[in-house]
């Protein structure tokens, strides 16, 4: 018969285990999401844009990384405490990064922008789907559907120009949490 022993880890270290570990998760899915962004950015900026049909699947895997990367990115700096969270300023062994709560911040400004654009595609291609069927019923519209059409392009590539002006921000942000945490 093997025996286990059983090691115990008092919680402060496997508070930091989990930190260390939700800041490295959060790290691998901010990568993913810039690359996808990128990838997006790339086929957007092509001179035959891909239907928006074609883009929403990639905008979806998007805003999915993000989500990813906001949930640890929030377990690491929250880490399931409800009390006041305290600066690293103030408490240098437990103390959370002020960079860390802005790029949780950061984050959420990407997810809602991000959002927007795939509701704002979803809504366009109802509207499409909509007019195609009801010729009849909305013939005295299609005009302003048409315009719509138009306006829909230029603002995807505001929010995705947008997005991208956050991501160059958010990398050199990036960059100083990734030095500040391999100092610590």
């Amino acid at each position: 018969m093997k025996s286990t022993i059983k090691i115990h880890v008092p919680p402060s270290q496997q508070v930091m285990r989990n930190r260390t570990y939700n800041r490295h998760m959060r790290n691998l899915y901010y990568e993913k999401s810039n690359y996808q962004f990128r990838k997006i950015k790339k086929a957007m900026d092509a001179q035959t844009m891909l239907k928006e049909l074609n883009l929403l699947p990639e905008l979806y895997e998007f805003l999915g990384h993000l989500d990813v990367c906001q949930y640890y990115a929030k377990q690491a700096v929250y880490c399931n405490k409800s009390e006041k969270i305290v600066p690293y300023s103030q408490d240098h062994h437990w103390g959370i990064l002020q960079e860390e709560v802005l790029l949780v911040y950061f984050l959420e400004e990407q997810i809602s922008s991000a959002k927007y654009v795939v509701n704002h595609i979803e809504t366009n291609l109802k509207v499409q789907a909509f007019a195609k069927k009801n010729d009849v019923i909305v013939q005295h519209i299609l005009s302003n559907i048409d315009e719509l059409n138009e306006d829909a392009e230029k603002d995807l590539h505001y929010f995705c120009d947008n997005i991208e002006k956050r991501y160059k921000i958010g990398n050199k942000l990036f960059g100083v949490l990734q030095e500040l945490q391999n100092f610590q």
